[in-house]
């Protein structure tokens, strides 16, 4: 039921979305996802650890799978983005994979962004007193050969598919950064992931 402590030091995929992506406002679900109960989970008011546990109970899990620099893309200054990476399971079934983006420019003025270790992002947000700002959510159907999806697909050791992905884009003392959250197929099912 505790966070994990082993956090992988391998460099992780860069975060991407497509330029070409619909990304659409809660507002507009209703529109294009008509599984109440996903649509339920994605219109989940701020962060979703709370959701999650209380859903899965004993069973819930967080795993940090990665936290340093993101890989470098061809003609990217020299110091590099951070990136985090996590996973939320019930038992053995992954519910939810999210990654943080924080630039190197807003690491450098909040650098506790770069060190929040097994705690939840949410966890580390309420420990600091920076002026924390958030963008109201925005949503897209990413397809299974968008970086993000792909690894959560990989993850969660399911076929390849488009997935449903909340992003949001916060500020922490005027410095921005970005949460991107991947909604598994299960999440929330009942009797999905449990003993």
């Amino acid at each position: 039921m505790a966070a994990s402590d082993d956090i992988a030091t391998a460099a992780a995929p860069a975060a991407e979305a497509p330029a070409a992506a619909l990304w659409l406002p809660g507002s507009a679900l209703n529109c294009y996802e008509g599984d109440a109960a996903l649509r339920s989970w994605l219109l989940t008011p701020g962060l979703l650890t709370q959701r999650i546990r209380a859903a899965a109970g004993e069973a819930y899990s967080m795993r940090v799978l990665y936290e340093g620099p993101a890989a470098a893309a061809a003609g990217v200054a020299p110091a590099p983005d951070h990136l985090r990476e996590i996973e939320m399971r019930c038992g053995g079934t992954l519910w939810l994979y999210a990654r943080t983006r924080v630039p190197a420019a807003t690491l450098a003025v909040q650098p506790w962004l770069g060190r929040v270790g097994a705690r939840t992002l949410g966890e580390a947000l309420g420990e600091h007193d920076a002026v924390l700002e958030r963008d109201p959510f925005l949503y897209a159907l990413l397809a299974a050969d968008t970086p993000v999806v792909a690894r959560a697909c990989a993850l969660a050791d399911c076929a390849p598919r488009a997935l449903w992905v909340r992003r949001s884009a916060f500020r922490a003392g005027g410095a921005p950064f970005e949460l991107e959250e991947v909604f598994l197929p299960d999440i929330g099912r009942e009797g999905i992931g449990r003993p």
